[in-house]
């Protein structure tokens, strides 16, 4: 049967080589239901020590990529995800946006690229507090939305 929920974990710029054995450990002996599509993302150079030891049926992904490949220093590109045989990716992480300035136009470019480069894609929205605050939680996450499916083909 094929997989009809999907559970994700990323474990953003946290843990060490030992940390994420341990992890690795405790996921390859959980008992996961067969109609459960299990995603983790570990950090990028973690990523495929993870997926050489992660049991069948557990995918990976990076937890974010870059439109192109060239002078982009300390970025992983699509191309070399799709490389490195990680299918997922995910993208519009809310502290991509607030603390390294992307924005909903590049979001655009990167599920674009990515679906070009044939990964799966978990597209990240939400609002910061300020903004759920004033009450504008369903704009932006409809503006954010907006912006992934202007990518999709």
């Amino acid at each position: 049967a094929s997989p009809t929920q999907w559970v994700g974990g990323n474990w953003k710029a946290n843990g060490n080589k030992a940390s994420t054995a341990a992890l690795v450990d405790s996921l390859n002996a959980a008992d996961l239901p067969a109609n459960v599509e299990v995603v983790v993302a570990p950090p990028a150079l973690y990523a495929l020590s993870v997926q050489a030891t992660v049991r069948p049926g557990i995918a990976v992904a990076l937890q974010d990529a870059y439109i192109k490949d060239g002078a982009f220093t300390g970025e992983v590109t699509v191309a070399m995800i799709r490389d490195a045989g990680i299918p997922w990716v995910i993208l519009g992480h809310s502290e991509r946006r607030h603390v390294f300035g992307e924005t909903d136009a590049l979001m655009t470019e990167k599920i674009r690229a990515a679906q070009a480069a044939g990964l799966k894609v978990a597209a990240c929205v939400g609002e910061l507090l300020s903004e759920r605050e004033a009450g504008q939680t369903i704009e932006v996450v409809e503006r954010q939305l907006a912006a992934f499916a202007a990518g999709i083909s």
